[in-house]
């Protein structure tokens, strides 16, 4: 499997999302914020590493 850079930028910037809704879940305790994160990092996932 090759690489592209945009698959490493898309891969790197759905996992500060995801990150930043793992905050956001724990600051505001709304699950969610937690469902989007990890919704929008295997989306990611799949449209740009397939």
């Amino acid at each position: 499997m090759k690489i592209s850079p945009y698959q490493i930028v898309a891969v790197l910037g759905s996992s500060l999302l995801m990150l930043s809704g793992l905050l956001r879940f724990f600051s505001f305790g709304n699950p969610k914020e937690l469902i989007i994160g990890v919704l929008y990092f295997f989306a990611n996932l799949i449209i740009f590493c397939s």
